[in-house]
């Protein structure tokens, strides 16, 4: 196998690069941090009009029609500019209903996706319960196509912005994906109550309780293994970001700040830290671009996602450790962009299970095997 970027993929992410870092800088940062939704609408608006929202979405909805692999280098650029946006949830969701939708869902749901006017949102997670295919959520089909949800999803991500959410949740036929539409009368008007709290990297996030909430099924079971299986190599990919970033902040801190008139990086115990994250940091990249291949070409990829999940919550949380301990102070004054990554970090190492749970899993899988 050969993971480098084609010509195509790699001006996808040249093209999500430049627009992430000339819309970014610290200032602009603080500037979405002090309102409400940790979103930057109009950095949204800006990747809609490149086509970067929809570029794994066929071109009948308004997509480009590229591959998994281009989706993982968007958000690995994300993750290398901590972007507050809701790519992951909008992209991961859209993707599923492109996918396994049905025309008139697909219809209406994903050109809003593309041009940027339509946020999607998915709800996987449940309190204290980390078996994820095998949702307590109910749905109770009904002869009309539809039904009705039940049930309680926790670290839900943007929840006020969405105009809809993909639920996992137990049917009799097995474990389904289905989409509950936000109506324009608000989510208590649909049966929706939710609480909000706050994430490791301040991003507002909702414990959800659906009461009989209409909703439709998307696609049959292999759909829930995909959207789970897309949504770990998204956060994979955004941590590959992150600890990319991160060691290169590091790095450049270390050539340039001295002590006992020598740069921090000439001291033997900091070049070895620092080479050992350089490890951990191709590790993660190797793993997430290998599972992102093979969920491109149609490939079983389980494994290489549990694998890169794994990679991307241990290493990845060696790798924060590592590059604070060597900015020393610096590292956590909220002038200095590095906090960020930290807190970016600790929040996608537990997203869908640590290394312990991670580990659990891929044990189970090897078992089954």
């Amino acid at each position: 196998m050969d993971f480098t970027p084609t010509e195509e993929q790699q001006a996808v992410a040249d093209l999500a690069d430049a627009i992430l870092g000339d819309s970014l800088n610290i200032e602009r940062h603080q500037e979405i941090e002090a309102v409400a939704g940790w979103f930057d609408r109009s950095l949204w608006a800006k990747l809609a009009d490149s086509g970067l929202l929809g570029i794994a979405l066929d071109n009948d909805v308004g997509g480009v029609g590229l591959d998994a692999v281009s989706l993982a280098l968007i958000l690995r650029a994300q993750g290398n500019h901590v972007a507050p946006l809701p790519l992951l949830p909008t992209c991961m969701a859209a993707l599923i209903i492109d996918l396994y939708g049905s025309t008139a869902q697909r219809n209406r749901i994903l050109p809003g996706v593309s041009d940027g006017s339509t946020v999607l949102t998915v709800a996987v997670q449940e309190y204290l319960d980390d078996r994820l295919h095998q949702p307590s959520c109910h749905f109770e089909s009904t002869s009309d196509g539809k039904g009705f949800l039940s049930g309680r999803k926790v670290v839900v991500e943007y929840l006020d912005a969405a105009q809809a959410i993909l639920v996992t949740a137990s049917t009799e036929q097995g474990p389904r994906c289905i989409m509950v539409e936000v109506p324009d009368s608000g989510l208590e008007a649909a049966g929706i109550r939710s609480s909000e709290g706050t994430s490791t990297r301040r991003q507002p996030l909702w414990d959800v309780t659906f009461d009989g909430v209409v909703g439709e099924v998307v696609g049959g079971n292999v759909a829930v293994t995909s959207l789970l299986d897309h949504l770990r190599l998204g956060i994979c990919a955004t941590q590959l970001g992150v600890t990319e970033q991160a060691l290169a902040l590091t790095a450049e801190y270390t050539s340039s700040r001295e002590q006992f008139g020598r740069p921090l990086a000439a001291f033997q115990a900091v070049g070895q830290r620092l080479a050992d994250q350089f490890v951990n940091v191709s590790g993660i990249r190797l793993a997430t671009m290998s599972a992102a291949w093979r969920l491109a070409n149609g490939q079983d990829a389980s494994e290489d996602l549990l694998v890169a999940k794994w990679w991307a919550s241990e290493r990845a949380t060696d790798i924060a450790n590592a590059t604070q301990h060597c900015h020393g102070g610096v590292g956590v004054a909220k002038s200095y962009p590095l906090h960020r990554y930290t807190l970016w970090n600790k929040h996608l190492t537990t997203s869908l299970g640590a290394g312990t749970q991670t580990l659990r899993h891929l044990g189970n899988l090897l078992a089954a095997g």
